[in-house]
């Protein structure tokens, strides 16, 4: 249960800065997926550090319990995974990112979604 605790003061305050970003900068992020498929390096770079994270997370913590702690696990999960697609894939996870950023209402709600796991996470974390 520490180690939840532990993830959920990093995951908390890291989402809720992403999603702050993601919501005030849209413009930038999306200039930035639009410019990933000349940046191959970069993604194959960014994939296997967030294939490490992701494998950290799921080694300290594989949760399986009905509770709050699932949401790290999951977090960890997808994190692999992401990590993996980017480099076993790179041109798919070109294709998923940008259609995660094809619209505005797109961008709005992921922002949304990560800034309320943000605080969520933030909470259980610290206050809870």
């Amino acid at each position: 249960m520490e180690t939840s605790y532990l993830l959920a003061r990093i995951i908390g305050p890291y989402m809720l800065i992403a999603g702050i970003g993601l919501m005030g900068s849209r413009a930038s992020y999306r200039q930035l997926i639009n410019e990933l498929p000349n940046q191959k390096l970069l993604l194959m770079i960014m994939g296997a550090f967030t294939l490490i994270i992701g494998l950290l997370m799921l080694q300290f913590h594989n949760v399986w319990s009905m509770d709050w702690r699932l949401l790290i696990t999951l977090i960890g999960w997808s994190t692999t995974i992401k990590g993996a697609l980017a480099l076993l894939s790179p041109d798919a996870m070109i294709g998923f990112a940008s259609r995660f950023t094809a619209s505005e209402m797109a961008l709005n709600i992921q922002g949304v979604i990560v800034l309320l796991l943000g605080a969520f996470m933030s909470y259980m974390g610290y206050f809870a």
